[in-house]
């Protein structure tokens, strides 16, 4: 009984790692596509001040000195 459960539990792993990576290589063509008309400045994962899609949030590459005055800046 033990090592089906563990079968079953290796199999639906396997299902769900599948399914996220045909998930991101339809995100990848998805922003792909995209014309990246709209920018959006925003904080990535280390903390780093980014250029993003506002459509796709693809990641654009890094801010400029101006774009990051303007994030940095108080609201209201």
């Amino acid at each position: 009984m033990e090592q089906i459960n563990r079968i079953n539990i290796l199999t639906n792993v396997n299902k769900i790692e599948k399914q996220v990576k045909d998930l991101e290589k339809e995100k990848e063509n998805i922003q792909q596509s995209c014309t990246h008309k709209e920018v959006t400045i925003n904080f990535d994962e280390t903390r780093s001040i980014k250029r993003y899609c506002s459509d796709c949030k693809r990641e654009l590459g890094y801010a400029t000195k101006d774009e990051e005055a303007d994030f940095l800046k108080p609201k209201g």
